[in-house]
């Protein structure tokens, strides 16, 4: 019964150091570049699903855009993740590339947009969905752009043992021109930099092979990943404390 009681007390505390963060982000979009598909079990991405769909029971307003493999149907993929987060709870419907209204409307009626790059037009071609995602974080003003895949973060060093929880722009671009970075990490670098320098609030690099990710860094201090900002005026005022 006492381990029951301590068990409880922690989730307890955890849902009300989350209060703030709920708080202030309620409303606020959050376009979700989905690039982890490729390294997850079902069930994994399941869980993922079901924490996208929490972020939207919580009056956030997630945007997810999705990467699909060459050869796979692009289209029917939408539909399959789309159904996903429909099974956790939440209605959501797929768009095919950047249609700002279309995506305006889905979030106004209480969807989650989730997104393939190409549209009818351009099925065959290789559309980078960071870019994708970029895009409508900027145009749609997000708060935030959170890119989903293999990279943790920016390693601390070379041991990779560690990410920096936050980074200014300047300080990522010296650490570029400093470190051997894979290229595949540069380019999300690269677009969470331009996403910030063009508006959106904050850029995150996340594994999005880690459990329960998503709520690990935009519901605690601590975080999970590596957060990009334009500049120091742009901390939050808890981040100032």
């Amino acid at each position: 019964m006492e381990q029951n009681l301590q068990e409880i007390e922690k989730k307890a505390s955890i849902l009300i150091s989350a209060l703030p963060y709920i708080r202030d982000f309620a409303g606020k979009t959050i376009v979700i570049e989905y690039g982890c598909a490729e390294w997850l079990t079902g069930m994994e991405e399941q869980s993922l699903m079901k924490d996208i769909v929490l972020l939207k029971s919580v009056e956030m307003c997630p945007v997810v855009v999705h990467h699909t493999r060459m050869g796979m149907d692009k289209f029917r993929e939408n539909k399959r993740i789309a159904k996903l987060l429909e099974l956790c709870g939440r209605k959501a419907i797929g768009i095919c590339g950047i249609d700002l209204e279309t995506i305006g409307i889905t979030l106004n009626h209480d969807y989650i947009p989730v997104i393939v790059p190409n549209d009818i037009d351009n099925e065959a071609e290789a559309i980078d969905p960071l870019e994708t995602a970029r895009e409508i974080a900027v145009e749609t003003g997000a708060e935030k752009l959170v890119c989903l895949n293999r990279f943790p973060g920016v390693f601390t060093d070379e041991s990779r043992t560690a990410v920096y929880p936050l980074l200014t722009v300047d300080e990522v671009e010296q650490l570029k021109e400093e470190r051997g970075f894979p290229k595949e990490l540069v380019n999300v670098i690269d677009h969470c930099i331009s996403a910030v320098e063009r508006g959106v609030g904050r850029s995150h690099i996340l594994d999005g092979r880690m459990e329960h990710v998503l709520p690990i860094e935009l519901f605690s201090m601590d975080g999970a990943g590596t957060v990009i900002i334009r500049d120091m005026s742009h901390l939050y005022a808890h981040e100032k404390k």
